[in-house]
């Protein structure tokens, strides 16, 4: 048996009753371990911050439980297994301003911020909030690209890169079927290197849990091994040293 890719997981809804991931601290319990045994060393935590819920969670809290839930991982699963406090960020226009006074969270405290925008957004909101992040100087990491409709037009993924964005892309959107116009994108998004980090998204343990194995079979037969670790785990290491990703 193969043993499982190295992973960083940049995307996770892990943090007990913090949005509608976890429900509490034994579902995170068993995303983790579940995580672990597909080759995951650290996994930033994400919970979602939304206008529309006015209850999201707040940044030391946040901190505090990744710092419980990084101890028991230490002592159950792995020695130097790491969960970094982020958020993933609904983008509103004074998104730059909260940054600043630290009332939201970047990725594992660096300039990366893990953005995402209602499926529907037009590409011109996308693209003004990619270019007010980098001007502002962040990095913009754009959650789970392939849902948003106005990326499908050609050349708007390269266009968000030259303006400072940087792509994330869910690892189940990799493992569906050849004939599926959706995977079809996906796909063709990785062969032409347009996407920099893959994440899990996991919000329990039915349909959303922990779940890689299927792309990173087909990502090992299509895509070369430098660029697969770059996905996985190099480019993730990158955010967590603040350092640039290409």
């Amino acid at each position: 048996m193969t043993a499982p890719v190295k992973k960083v997981d940049v995307h996770a809804h892990i943090l007990p009753g913090a949005d509608d991931g976890a429900r509490d601290i034994r579902q995170s319990r068993q995303m983790l371990r579940e995580a672990r045994r597909q080759g995951f060393r650290a996994v930033i935590a994400t919970p979602h911050c939304q206008p529309w819920h006015r209850t999201a969670a707040q940044p030391q809290w946040i901190r505090s439980q990744c710092r419980e839930l990084e101890a028991w991982a230490r002592k159950t699963l792995h020695p130097e297994f790491c969960v970094y406090p982020g958020q993933e960020i609904f983008y509103t226009e004074d998104l730059l301003e909260r940054l600043e006074r630290g009332e939201v969270l970047p990725l594992g405290e660096s300039r990366y911020v893990l953005i995402e925008f209602h499926p529907s957004a037009a590409y011109s909101t996308v693209y003004r909030a990619v270019r007010e992040l980098s001007f502002g100087g962040y990095t913009p990491v754009l959650a789970h690209i392939e849902r948003y409709g106005a990326l499908r037009q050609e050349g708007r993924v390269a266009e968000l890169y030259q303006a400072g964005g940087r792509m994330q892309m869910n690892y189940t959107s990799v493992s569906g079927h050849w004939y599926q116009a959706d995977t079809r994108w996906c796909r063709r998004m990785l062969k032409e290197r347009r996407i920099h980090f893959l994440g899990t998204d996991m919000h329990d343990m039915g349909g959303r849990k922990p779940d890689t194995e299927a792309a990173c079979q087909w990502m090992e037969a299509h895509l070369p091994e430098d660029y697969i670790s770059s996905l996985c785990w190099r480019n993730a290491e990158k955010i967590l040293h603040d350092e640039r990703v290409e």
